[in-house]
């Protein structure tokens, strides 16, 4: 996946919530722009956060990135 085509969603308005889908077959939800920070250097990596009580986050490679998809 680029970098751009995660901007165009993370931009979308109205924003519709989507998951990336990994190559392990993880999906990592993303319900709002502000969950997501993209490296300003390359753009290559993405900080995904989690949205459940737990927290954490997760670093992606945008490169490994299989699909976007709508939740």
């Amino acid at each position: 996946m680029t970098t751009e085509a995660l901007r165009d969603w993370l931009g979308a308005k109205p924003f519709v919530p989507f998951g990336m889908r990994m190559p392990d077959g993880r999906l990592l939800p993303v319900p709002h722009p502000e969950f997501v920070s993209v490296e300003p250097t390359d753009g290559r990596l993405a900080l995904v956060w989690k949205a459940d009580r737990r927290g954490g986050h997760s670093l992606v490679d945008l490169e490994l990135v299989s699909e976007l998809e709508v939740l």
